[in-house]
């Protein structure tokens, strides 16, 4: 068979190839005929695919051409991306739905409405998404999506014209354009004729970052639940637009790997909100269509092993919360033209002939049980109904009212769920913390989109295993760090759901001054309106003590609003912008603080005065200047690019900062002087050899300051950064390996077995009880079982933050919610000063953890800030931009770059025992 695909492959690269010989190799089992009028893909293209990586600008002609040539496609751009490339979609139907494909939407949503009346099934089509690549280096896919388009508009057989009658099929060609095109250009650039198949063969290896990521580098595919990215924003309009009854996403993986289709590990790796028809049934029932059209081709594939389904945060598990099934599909990758691996040669042309065939085969088994697809979607929101009747939570109650900003970006994210949120109509507190009116919302649980608020506002305690695939706590509350309350009635939902978010707007409270202006630090936006006015060169000052002004209720308006005087407290870390001393004329520095105010959405307060009504005054050696910060990230071979990339994102979105990304190939040419703030994310820095390591360290001590973010921590300490110290690494105890429930069937939809309360009788038939086995011997078949704890899955946690210290400011409460997906454990400084932040003695909140690591990350240091010379380390035992939707601490790492200048500590006294 592997010299039959080489043969193939021969075939093209010598001038051989056909469109009706390519047509017989991707399309073996067809026996009809196709529409002549239609262009292949190699005819419009140039080449056969499979030849060539296809650039995606190529890819969306073709669509477009095929909507010129046929009544039967139609073809919408739903966005860009950064790049400004298209984010487009292709509709598939007969000549008939694609003149009222805006009805059949329409009719189709009436599906998710439980009050509606139940419609008749077999008028209705059912709708399938094929979603391509989103990883940007997993390419096959998107190749497999230009046959699609043309096999569905081209195809003459009676059964293609009953699939498109019967179904509305969209292609995306491509979830991550920007990625795909960066991957494209390795792959094209480094081929040969004949293609090496050696797997060292540079073709095979991409440098870093790889095709993987978006432009910011962030995975697009863990971006369904936070959508912090703009892809995943303009991607979830669109499936909110059409709830698909199927969704395919097509995957790659490593190239000794054959082919995987769902389902998934049974119970163990499936989420118990989600009812058990879409595992048991419908993923079943496509399955055997899937292992049709593989064995067809000879192809050998698995299932239930590796990939889970637990939480919604990827694109084959989100359409299981919105009522449809979502399936992955991952095909060994051949990563360039042809590479060796243990099943032999791995071709392009075959990777993408598997994506081909399971792609029409789930069109085809969607179809064929149209009416239990369409059906499930319909019982799928009324079962969420009854379901949140039985829960004891009836609603949730959030928002800060000294953070608007950052409530409304929530707000803004639980609306593009479609979730319904309602106004707070009354102040009120709940376990202790207050929510105002005007500032604060309320979420019923008792609403279609149940399964999405619960797993948003819950933690998950409970698991059925503890080997995962990625994160076990996702709960989207946590991760933005604002106040909530769970209530127990539904008292406060009152009116009308809330349509759209309602922007805030900035203003210069008090009107111009002719003395100072000042920011309050707690709102997230405070630090782009600081970052604004340092870019434009005005200058800034921090308040390292509180204080309150006098203010007379002038709006920037011009008006007075009042004559009555009042009193506004400031916190630790608020702005102070002076008049005098600055570049601008009073007038223009105005006008500038009121283009910042309305472009960040916070505001500012005109003082005529330094003589404050209570705290320092603003004359004070305790208001500090502030440096523009002028930040170097290390990039390259070895840096995690995801954490990399967090970081770019959080400067570039949040404070309009350039940040230089310097390649670690590069350090010899570092002018260090050039850059007061250094960042190192979680990687490896082996190669910094000690000369760079004795330059980074005098450059430390010099003033600079370094920030590093998990195992980056731990290579500064053991470099001698740092006099800091690490805690020792943990080893599963045998405890640990009783963690794991198998397949047992829960007794509780809403519970999973806990990890803590698994019994012997409990454990699979097909593995041998840990009970059963001495202490220092674990078999085989349970390696996985004893090494899984070994890692932290994505967990959440609680931490005690110091409010006073720089890193600190802007926050109200001491208690603060951090995640933690690593084993790097910080050792509490010896310094009293020193440990920012740490983390509580019963610190777990959400997500899996061994008890032993639970115990280890109990009292640990989270934040350590270590003083060095004139500068100072400051060193996170965690990644606190995670997927840029932990809010709640990545304003700690943006206050480690704005006020790192100011984070020195005392070196403490040695006591009288230790002369």
């Amino acid at each position: 068979m592997i010299n039959k695909y080489l043969f193939f492959f021969s075939a093209i690269w010598l001038g051989l190839g056909s469109a009706q010989a390519q047509n017989r190799y991707y399309f073996p089992s067809y026996t009809g005929g196709f529409d002549a009028t239609i262009p292949t893909p190699e005819q419009f293209l140039g080449y056969p695919v499979g030849s060539h990586y296809t650039r995606y600008d190529r890819i969306v002609d073709y669509l477009k051409e095929l909507d010129r040539l046929s009544d039967k496609v139609s073809f919408k751009v739903i966005g860009k991306t950064y790049e400004e490339r298209p984010q487009v979609i292709a509709f598939f139907t007969s000549v008939e739905n694609q003149k009222k494909l805006e009805s059949l939407r329409t009719e189709h949503l009436q599906l998710i409405d439980p009050k509606a009346a139940a419609p008749d099934y077999k008028k209705l089509p059912v709708v399938v998404h094929l979603a391509y690549t989103v990883h940007g280096n997993e390419n096959s896919s998107s190749e497999a999506a230009l046959l699609t388009a043309y096999y569905l508009t081209a195809s003459t057989a009676p059964e293609t014209a009953l699939w498109l009658q019967n179904a509305v099929i969209s292609l995306d060609p491509a979830e991550n354009p920007d990625g795909r095109d960066r991957a494209v250009q390795w792959f094209n650039q480094h081929k040969s004729f004949p293609p090496v198949t050696d797997p060292l063969d540079r073709e095979h290896n991409e440098l870093w970052p790889g095709g993987r990521f978006n432009h910011y580098l962030n995975d697009l595919n863990r971006d369904w639940l936070p959508l912090a990215h703009i892809e995943s924003r303009n991607r979830m309009a669109f499936h909110r637009d059409w709830y698909p009854n199927v969704m395919i996403d097509f995957h790659e993986m490593g190239t000794s790997s054959t082919y995987y289709f769902e389902p998934s590990k049974p119970y163990s790796t499936e989420n118990d909100l989600i009812p058990r028809a879409t595992y048991d049934v419908l993923n079943v029932h496509l399955a055997r269509y899937f292992a049709k059209a593989l064995d067809n081709l000879g192809s050998l594939y698995w299932t239930k092993e590796q990939f889970d389904n637990l939480s919604p945060i990827y694109g084959s598990t989100y359409p299981d919360f919105t009522g449809g099934v979502g399936v992955t599909f991952e095909v060994g990758s051949s990563r360039g033209l042809a590479q060796e691996g243990s099943n032999g040669i791995v071709t392009f042309p075959f990777t993408i002939r598997n994506h081909l065939a399971t792609g029409l085969a789930a069109v085809k088994g969607a179809v064929e049980e149209k009416e239990l697809y369409l059906k499930h979607l319909r019982d799928f929101y009324a079962s969420a109904l009854i379901d949140a009747q039985k829960f004891p939570t009836k609603a949730y109650v959030f928002g800060s009212s000294t953070d608007e900003n950052l409530t409304n970006r929530f707000l803004e994210t639980l609306l593009l769920h479609k979730i319904k949120v309602y106004d707070l109509p009354q102040n009120v507190t709940v376990d202790a913390k207050k929510f105002d009116k005007g500032r604060a919302f309320v979420v019923p649980t008792n609403q279609p989109e149940y399964r999405l608020v619960h797993s948003i506002f819950e933690e998950v305690t409970a698991f059925h295993d503890s080997v995962f695939y990625d994160v076990t706590g996702w709960s989207l509350v946590h991760g933005y760090g604002l106040p909530y309350a769970k209530l127990k009635d539904v008292a406060l939902v009152k009116g009308e759901p809330i349509g759209t978010r309602q922007t805030v707007a900035g203003q210069i409270l008090n009107g111009p001054s002719n003395y100072a202006y000042v920011l309050n630090w707690s709102d997230f936006h405070a630090s782009k309106a600081l970052s604004l006015l340092q870019q434009a060169d005005v200058q800034t000052k921090v308040a390292m003590r509180p204080f309150s002004v006098e203010t007379g209720g002038r709006s920037g308006s011009g008006p007075q609003m009042t004559n009555d005087s009042r009193i506004q407290d400031f916190s630790y870390g608020s702005i102070v912008v002076p008049v005098a001393g600055q570049k601008l004329s009073p007038d223009s520095l105005y006008a500038l603080i009121g283009r910042v105010s309305r472009q960040a959405g916070v505001p500012f307060v005109g003082v005529p005065t330094g003589l404050n009504a209570k705290g320092i005054d603003l004359g004070s050696n305790n208001i500090r200047m502030l440096k523009k910060p002028e930040v170097a990230m290390l990039v390259g071979q070895g840096v995690n690019p995801s954490e990399a990339g967090e970081v770019w994102f959080l400067l570039s979105d949040q404070l309009n900062l350039p940040l230089t990304k310097i390649d670690i190939n590069s350090l010899s040419r570092v002018d260090w002087t050039r850059y007061n703030t250094v960042v190192l994310v979680g990687g490896q820095y082996n190669s910094l050899d000690k000369t760079m390591v004795g330059k980074l360290k005098s450059w430390v001590e010099n003033g600079g300051t370094l920030i590093t973010t998990k195992n980056a921590s731990e290579w500064a300490i053991r470099q001698g950064l740092v006099k800091e110290n690490l805690l020792a690494s943990v080893v599963p105890s045998r405890a640990d390996t009783v963690k794991t429930a198998g397949a047992a069937k829960p007794t509780d939809q809403t519970k999973m077995v806990s990890p803590d309360r698994v019994s012997p009788d409990r454990v699979s038939p097909d593995r041998v009880s840990p009970d059963r086995v001495s202490p220092d011997r674990v078999d085989f078949a349970n390696i996985s079982l004893r090494e899984g704890p070994r890692a932290v899955a994505g967990s959440i946690y609680t931490a005690d933050l110091d409010l006073t210290n720089p890193i600190g400011f802007g926050f109200s409460d001491r208690k603060i919610f951090i995640f933690r997906n690593g084993t790097t454990f910080l050792k509490p400084s010896s310094s009293p000063y020193s440990t920012v932040v740490k983390y509580t003695a019963s610190p777990y909140v959400s997500g899996f953890v061994s008890t032993e690591n639970k115990k280890k990350i109990s009292n640990s240091a989270a934040v350590v800030v270590s003083t060095e010379g004139q500068g100072r380390v400051v060193l996170f035992a965690d990644n606190p931009n995670f997927r840029s939707y932990w809010h709640g601490t990545s304003r700690l790492f943006l206050n480690a770059i704005l006020f790192g200048q100011h984070l020195s500590v005392p070196t403490p006294p040695v006591s009288s025992d230790e002369n």
